[in-house]
């Protein structure tokens, strides 16, 4: 017998739970921009980074499953699916925003805001297209053996 055999299936993975996260990313990184808050794209590097450090306090996936899915006004989309990839990915786009946040602060605007507007560009790419350029880094570097 395989060892594939006896190990247990992927977890259940809520991808409207994701497509909603992309989303929130969207939006609030626009809105920043938009009106030139700071504090917003710091804000949102917080929310991302405390969701990677434990997934109870994911704001946006709270907000869904506690708020939006039993009002009726979004619905699961379940798969069997690793959700690590996707926690690489949020962890990248965390430190892309802290980045973007000190560039703000120190003045360097077309830098901060560019490393801003890259994670929404990169959060509407997943939700549009459905690739997650995070999880393809993940996957690139767990096959390096570089993550396990």
């Amino acid at each position: 017998m395989s060892a594939k055999a006896f190990s247990s299936p992927p977890a259940l993975f809520d991808r409207t739970a994701l497509r909603f996260n992309q989303a929130a990313i969207i939006v609030l990184v626009l809105t920043a921009f938009v009106t030139n808050q700071h504090w917003l794209i710091a804000f949102l590097a917080v929310v991302l980074a405390l969701g990677v450090i434990h997934p109870a306090l994911a704001l946006f996936q709270r907000l869904y499953r506690d708020i939006l899915r039993p009002l009726g006004w979004l619905r699961p989309d379940l798969h069997e699916e690793d959700a690590a990839p996707h926690r690489f990915a949020q962890g990248v786009g965390a430190g892309v925003l802290l980045l973007a946040t000190l560039s703000l602060w120190l003045g360097a605007e077309v830098v901060g805001w560019s490393l801003a507007l890259l994670v929404a560009v990169l959060a509407a790419v997943n939700l549009i297209f459905g690739f997650c350029v995070g999880c393809f880094i993940f996957f690139q570097l767990r096959q390096l053996g570089i993550l396990k």
